[in-house]
Order: C-alpha cells, then sequence, then structure tokens
C-alpha cells in the first residue's frame, strides 16, 4: 500500500462560514485518504508512494483568478492541479532522486496541490443529477491522475485518462488490466 497523506485546505473564511452553517464538512465528506490510495492501486506510480497531496476548496472568482493567472483562461473552472516537482510526463527521473532522498528523510515530499471550486462542482452536482460528494469524488481523482502525469489533449490521452478515471471511481480496476 502507498502512504499518500492528503491535507485538506478550505481558501476562503466566506466559504468556511457557509460550510459550517450548512454543517458541511468537506475534510470529511470524502475518505480523501481512500481514494488516494485507490488512484495510487489503479496508476500503479512508485513515485506516488510517501507523498503529500494538499487538497483546497474555494470559492468562484479564485480559481477564475488561479485560471487566469496560470493558463491564461479568463473563466471559472472546476479543478486545477499543481505539480510540486514538475511536468510528471517529462520529469519522472525528479521522482527517482525524490524517492532516494527521502529514504534517509522523515518527511514526505508534497507531490502538488489539488485547488476544487465547491461553488462549480455543486453547479455540476445538481446538473448531473448526483450528489456533491460523487462529484468532489470525481474532481479529487481527476486531479490526482493530473499531478500523476495524465492529461487530455488529444484524443488519445483523454480516452486513456477518462477510461482509468471510470476504472477508479467505479472500483472496477487490477494492475494487470490497465497494462
Amino acid at each position: 500500500m502507498a502512504n499518500v497523506v492528503v491535507s485538506v485546505r478550505i481558501k476562503d473564511s466566506d466559504l468556511e462560514k457557509e460550510l459550517q452553517a450548512s454543517n458541511t464538512q468537506l475534510e470529511n465528506l470524502c475518505d480523501w485518504q481512500e481514494i488516494a490510495e485507490n488512484v495510487y492501486q489503479a496508476t500503479f506510480k512508485p513515485y506516488f508512494s510517501n507523498h503529500e497531496v494538499v487538497l483546497s476548496f474555494c470559492k468562484a472568482p479564485e480559481i477564475q483568478k488561479l485560471n487566469n493567472y496560470f493558463r491564461n483562461l479568463d473563466e471559472v473552472t472546476d479543478v486545477l492541479s499543481f505539480n510540486a516537482i514538475g511536468n510528471l510526463s517529462e520529469d519522472l527521473a525528479k521522482f527517482e532522486d525524490l524517492n532516494l532522498a527521502q529514504e534517509d528523510q522523515e518527511h514526505d515530499a508534497t507531490l502538488g496541490d489539488i485547488i476544487i471550486c465547491v461553488e462549480k462542482a455543486q453547479k455540476q452536482a445538481q446538473e448531473k443529477q448526483i450528489s456533491i460528494k460523487e462529484e468532489l469524488h470525481l474532481l479529487f481523482i481527476h486531479g490526482l491522475l493530473h499531478l500523476l502525469g495524465y492529461d487530455h489533449e488529444t484524443p488519445e490521452e483523454a480516452k486513456e485518462m477518462f477510461s482509468l478515471q471510470e476504472k477508479i471511481l467505479t472500483g472496477d480496476f487490477t494492475i494487470q488490466s490497465l497494462k
């Protein structure tokens, strides 16, 4: 089993107050640790083990600002992923170096950050007629896959990533079936 630590943060004090008023605890809404473990088992990315993922929740204006700054898209999006190491598809060797360095350290390295817009997730959940928990689960998996180097820029990449995402969501995966 992997040892992936998920740290959950609320990035906006107004959002935190709204969540408290509605008695919604995003930190406990899903078993974020278990979801991360499932992604690890489905992808079997050895460098994913012993890393921290920071999961943050924010409101629409903040994610729009981040999306504009980092992706030059001035629009609200549902999830953003920021890899702490760099582009995994180009920089996998960095993880090997990191894992070797970690053997002598007590502290784990941060894999990256996932930021989810709660308002966008709520809207999408209503449109899909699913629970907010299911939508957040999907967005977290999507963000984790991005951190692990998966993308959906080309049809081939999209097919691979969304197929894997669906297998993780349904629990229908084995290491052998993904090779």
